[in-house]
């Protein structure tokens, strides 16, 4: 699967990207991954539901 935005609808694209990200996020040791949280997290890409 190649990323070529020409060439498929912005859905398959979004899939295309989630899927890529997910296979790099798998292969993160803890710390990447708490990294990865910490900096999502500040930009407010992830939000804590229900807590205040």
């Amino acid at each position: 699967m190649a990323y070529t935005r020409f060439e498929q609808t912005e859905e398959a694209q979004r899939e295309e990207l989630i899927q890529k990200i997910e296979a790099s996020v798998k292969s993160m040791s803890i710390r990447e991954l708490e990294a990865l949280y910490y900096e999502l997290s500040t930009k407010n890409y992830i939000n804590e539901r229900g807590t205040s």
